[in-house]
């Protein structure tokens, strides 16, 4: 399995021009090619036609650093499409269910002659829109233009470069050099605050067995994960948020009045008063910062929760929480806190964990397993807060009874991960007794779920 690991070094002079210039390459192909310039060419075509045309041959810089961070936009370029079609997959799924138009469909896609047809036309407008680069802090250097040597016990790494753009630059990290391998790497070298980062590609190795169960997962605000044996892993990661999310928020509110007050300032004339107001009190530095620390504290808690979970399972099942989910309104501070929840850094760690520890990880349809009663299967019950409360008045852990119902969801035939939610709730009712058409529970009939979030039920 291939990772990214980083090294640190200094920042010489050298590495600023280079940067700019490259800057301006990647802005430039993004304006020329970031939209219908990818049309119908694979990364070569796009490439021989920048060579062709000679776009960037005059910029100060060696040609293999130039040529490879050409590359390296151009492959942003095209993974940029390649998301961009894979929601409009999903969308042909949800639009038609006759085979025949899908295919039709998916190979106009495929082939990218999508403008052929008004329906996808109209959704590659809406998820390929033209990028915009302004990324002026980074290169790429080619494998075979790097040497590493230890030197008073810290790696320096040498950036060959031609003699007629300035000649080789050197870059003393922080690393003793201990397990670190550069052999046959491309480097990604970042300039930011006066230091450099080094990016480079290493093999991660399996690591420790996965475990034998079949686990379904629910992931959590309160706690990251909830596994259907009724465990929870990762119950310090709500705190973190929720620490986080007030912090920035009182932030926020006090930047907002000395915003108004420089402009005070500064439309009385007294400019001198204003700019040291600018300079010394609204810079955003420790803001910065506070959100990478939070960051890091919350990678750590989800990989180490994901840990924890694939020592006990061959199977992890969770719900696919990519799509939002509509017409949800809430208070604003639960809006504040849930803004900043970090779902993607809990699936990630997922993937990564199950494919490092060569576990399965299986994403099903999460439409309505917060409402449905685990032990009947059916939609009925009413969350409120960390409780599940059944029909019959038995109370269960409402994140344990969602994992059990993530589970339930992979061996459900008719419910499948792109099912739309309004099809699902329809099939639960269509499963449960007649009498839950009463209190407005009829088929096809838009009533509000009880959200998990609110103490009163809200019909």
């Amino acid at each position: 399995m291939k990772v990214t690991r980083t090294l640190q070094a200094d920042a010489p002079p050298e590495l600023a021009p280079i940067c700019r210039a490259m800057g301006y390459l990647r802005g430039d192909i993004w304006r020329r090619y970031g939209a219908l310039g990818t049309l119908g060419r694979s990364a070569l075509d796009i490439r021989k036609d920048i060579i062709a045309r000679n776009l960037y041959g005059t910029l100060p810089v060696d040609g293999t650093i130039r040529n490879e961070t050409t590359k390296d936009v151009v492959n942003d370029l095209l993974t940029y499409k390649a998301a961009a079609k894979l929601n409009v997959r999903q969308a042909v799924a949800k639009r038609t269910t006759d085979p025949t138009e899908r295919k039709r469909l998916y190979a106009l896609l495929k082939n990218d002659q999508w403008q052929h047809d008004p329906f996808l036309h109209r959704q590659m407008r809406k998820h390929f829109r033209h990028g915009v680069s302004h990324t002026a802090n980074q290169f790429i250097v080619r494998s075979d233009r790097h040497a590493s040597v230890i030197v008073d016990g810290r790696l320096v790494i040498t950036i060959r470069i031609a003699k007629q753009s300035g000649g080789n630059i050197r870059l003393v990290t922080t690393s003793s050099g201990k397990h670190v391998n550069l052999t046959g790497c491309n480097l990604r070298i970042c300039v930011k605050d006066g230091f450099t980062k080094i990016h480079y590609a290493a093999d991660k190795g399996a690591g420790r067995p996965h475990g034998e169960q079949a686990l379904g997962v629910d992931k959590g605000y309160t706690e990251a994960f909830t596994d259907s044996d009724g465990n929870a892993h990762g119950t310090a990661f709500g705190a973190v948020l929720t620490d986080y999310s007030d912090a920035a928020a009182k932030t926020g509110q006090q930047r907002n009045q000395l915003h108004a007050l420089e402009k005070k300032h500064r439309e009385a004339g007294r400019l001198a008063k204003a700019e040291r107001i600018r300079q010394c009190n609204l810079g955003r530095k420790k803001i910065a910062a506070r959100k990478q620390r939070t960051k890091q504290r919350l990678r750590t808690i989800a990989f180490q929760s994901a840990h924890s979970i694939v020592d006990k399972a061959a199977l992890v099942v969770s719900e696919d929480l990519t799509s939002p989910i509509a017409n949800k309104a809430q208070w604003k501070r639960y809006n504040r806190r849930m803004s900043g929840w970090a779902k993607g850094v809990l699936a990630e760690a997922l993937d990564s964990v199950c494919e490092q520890r060569h576990a399965e990880h299986v994403l099903v349809n999460g439409a309505y397993t917060s409402q449905m009663d685990s032990t009947t299967g059916l939609l009925q019950g009413k969350p409120v807060g960390d409780k599940f409360y059944r029909i019959t008045g038995d109370v269960l852990q409402a994140d344990h009874n969602a994992a059990l119902n993530v589970l339930a969801r992979l061996a459900d035939p008719d419910i499948t991960r792109f099912t739309p939610y309004r099809d699902v709730k329809r099939l639960l009712l269509a499963r449960s007794p007649a009498q839950l058409s009463v209190k407005r529970l009829e088929l096809g009939e838009s009533s509000r779920q009880p959200s998990a979030d609110k103490s009163i039920e809200q019909v």
